[in-house]
């Protein structure tokens, strides 16, 4: 009787372990397929909360306020690049891929750990982001997995600066010795134009615009044959598709006056002309970003973020620099604007 009492106890706690592991495996799974919450070594999370500030900022009254969602990321993050989709905000690194709600109040940062570390940047595609990592790796992710798919085995030059998807679902990428284009999801690559430092990529209509050492670039067959619509104000990057049209930051005059101010221009005929809209700008030396969010333009400089509701006509300083080396990169998703502290170019 009581090797029978013995044996049904160990049974059971057989039982219950069993009914416990799957769970367990299944969140152990899970870690594996999606963003996990985030703390460094050794830290609770309310510690990691604690010590991160002044990364990444968020406002959602036309730049008035500004909420720092820096809470649970590392202290002292070295961010390149940041994306903005629905409610949903994401970081380019130099540890890795750091994710987040903003509809969530408590800080939920997580870091996806199937990327590896070194982010350079983020771009948006029709079903997924696109990531990369300089002089290394481009990756495709597949949506609600976590998992990221290679697609630079068959590309040649690997220093990838801009992807962009076409509306025909073909893959662009703008690299260092030119552009390169795929129509089966990497597997191989076709190079479309041989040009010096391709930093931006736009799309408009029919159009193809992309900025080079030279100035901006468009092509409307293809990437056949291309035109010059925008010289002599350096090289131009920072291309966006706005609510009025598109908008570039170029990087000055011609070398052999001396470095210039960047320029601000904006195109309404999808980059056939180009007008400049920085007239009520200080003659800053730098320009790192520009976007729009409603009827606002958004222009982040050296002496810091600058609002325009007028076309660019004027420009208000609504968020001054905290320091002289300050750079932020905007982003933006709907009425809601982000602007992060990043390190690099």
């Amino acid at each position: 009787m009581r090797i029978l009492m013995l044996v049904l106890l160990l049974f059971i706690q057989f039982f219950v372990a069993c009914q416990q592991n799957p769970a367990e495996s299944q969140t152990t799974a899970a870690a594996g397929l999606d963003f996990q919450p985030f703390t460094a070594f050794g830290e609770t999370p309310e510690k990691a909360a604690s010590v991160a500030a002044n990364i990444v900022f968020q406002s959602t009254d036309g730049g008035e306020t500004w909420q720092d969602l820096s809470a649970g990321l590392p202290a002292k993050l070295a961010v390149g690049r940041v994306y903005a989709d629905g409610n949903q905000v994401y970081l380019a690194t130099e540890d890795g891929l750091y994710h987040r709600s903003t509809a969530l109040v408590a800080p939920a940062w997580a870091k996806d750990f199937f990327l590896g570390e070194k982010i350079s940047d983020i771009f948006p595609g029709q079903n997924g982001l696109y990531a990369s990592i300089y002089g290394s790796n481009l990756f495709k992710g597949i949506p609600g997995t976590g998992f990221w798919n290679s697609m630079d085995n068959a590309l040649r030059d690997k220093t990838v600066r801009s992807v962009l998807e076409t509306p025909d679902g073909a893959v662009v990428v703008g690299c260092e010795s030119g552009l390169y284009k795929s129509v089966d999801g990497g597997k191989s690559w076709n190079q479309m134009l041989e040009k010096e430092g391709i930093n931006s990529l736009a799309v408009s209509g029919d159009a193809l615009i992309c900025g080079v050492h030279s100035g901006l670039l468009r092509s409307t067959d293809g990437g056949e044959h291309w035109d010059p619509v925008l010289t002599g104000h350096g090289g131009a990057f920072g291309i966006k598709r706005t609510e009025s049209g598109l908008v570039a930051i170029t990087a000055g005059g011609p070398w052999r006056e001396g470095k210039q101010p960047n320029r601000l221009f904006t195109s309404a005929d999808g980059g056939k002309t180009w007008q400049p809209i920085d007239a009520g700008l200080p003659p800053v030396r730098n320009i790192n970003s520009i976007v729009q969010a409603g009827k606002y333009f958004f222009c982040s400089t050296d002496a810091g973020i600058y609002r325009s509701d007028v076309g660019g006509k004027t420009w208000e300083l609504i968020r001054p620099s905290t320091s002289d080396n300050e750079t932020l990169n905007l982003a933006v998703s709907g009425q809601k604007v982000f602007a992060v502290a990043v390190f690099g170019c």
